[in-house]
């Protein structure tokens, strides 16, 4: 080859006839036809040990809004659910979150994300394949509302390198979460983007996996329509499972689940005895909430307290179911 100027090599570099390479998307045209002969992905599920019924058709869909992701087929949203591997030490949790990604691409894997950087938090976005925000309950509170807010992130300002210039690039990556933490979720109103699951046992972590036909299961499923994100019904189903995992009061836990905060208008105005004769609809026995417990879960999610013709209540509305 001849001698070339450096800014032939620029040219070319940033010529729009020259396709941008991408890795990740390199790899996936290259995992061949799914055999269809086993469900690749359930058997990855299943080598973590588990009592959740929901665990393995639950974290089918995650992979699948995975690797949808890298493709970018959603513009819309982010995938937003995290499975959280809830266990003590050496159970192999973060093993396994590392062994989801092929070896070749495992550069674009990172095990912990630090929050007091938003360049770098965007970078990641955009640059990442998988992130695992390993030992959750470490972060804090300010931390996981930031881990919240990304989550649904679906594009992101990022930064040429060895430039001023922003551009904005679709986001690529995906969540998964580890914890020694027996009840790690602080944050109600969040709970239902937490796939979380107990582990039992030891994860298996040594038999090899068939990458190909595990990603090759991926993209079949993607082209032929398979679901890859999580319905209402769904959400709801996660954040009733949840529960066991809060670490809040149930009657927070029930004000979450059925109300949400609304403006300061006539129309968003409630009595706090209809919130409570509502939320003692959906418990019962000692869990049924009090007045008292009532107001301070009230305050503690930051309602809006007002009165409307000499009738004191808050501003709130019904989730919609």
């Amino acid at each position: 080859a001849g001698a070339a100027w450096s800014i032939d090599i620029e040219m070319y570099v940033r010529s729009s006839l020259v396709k941008s390479y991408n890795p990740v998307h390199e790899f996936l045209a290259g995992c061949g036809k799914w055999d269809r002969k086993q469900d690749y992905i359930g058997e990855l599920a299943r080598r973590v040990p588990n009592n959740y019924s929901d665990w393995e058709p639950f974290f089918h869909r995650w992979f699948l809004g995975m690797v949808a992701q890298w493709q970018g087929r959603n513009r819309d949203y982010g995938n937003s659910v995290v499975p959280m591997l809830i266990g003590p030490q050496a159970t192999h949790k973060s093993t396994f979150c590392k062994l989801l990604i092929p070896r070749g691409l495992r550069e674009y894997y990172i095990d912990d994300i630090k929050m007091d950087n938003a360049e770098q938090v965007e970078r990641m976005l955009g640059r990442m394949a998988l992130v695992n925000i390993d030992e959750y309950n470490a972060k804090t509170d300010r931390e996981q509302a930031k881990i919240k807010r990304i989550l649904t992130e679906k594009d992101v300002q990022v930064r040429r390198m060895r430039s001023d210039q922003y551009v904005m690039t679709q986001r690529m990556a995906s969540f998964i979460a580890t914890t020694n933490e027996r009840q790690p979720l602080n944050d109600p109103t969040g709970s239902r983007r937490y796939l979380c699951v107990e582990v039992t046992g030891i994860i298996d972590t040594d038999t090899p996996i068939n990458y190909q036909q595990l990603y090759a299961q991926a993209v079949w499923e993607l082209e032929h329509k398979k679901p890859y994100y999580f319905n209402k019904e769904e959400e709801a189903a996660i954040g009733m499972h949840n529960r066991l995992y809060q670490n809040a009061s149930m009657t927070e836990l029930l004000l979450a689940t059925y109300y949400e905060r609304a403006e300061r208008k006539s129309s968003n105005f409630v009595r706090a005895i209809d919130i409570l004769t509502e939320l003692q609809k959906h418990t019962s026995g000692a869990d049924k909430p009090n007045m008292k417990q009532l107001t301070l879960a009230l305050k503690s999610a930051g309602y809006s307290y007002g009165a409307k013709d000499s009738i004191r209540g808050w501003y709130a509305k019904r989730r919609q179911s």
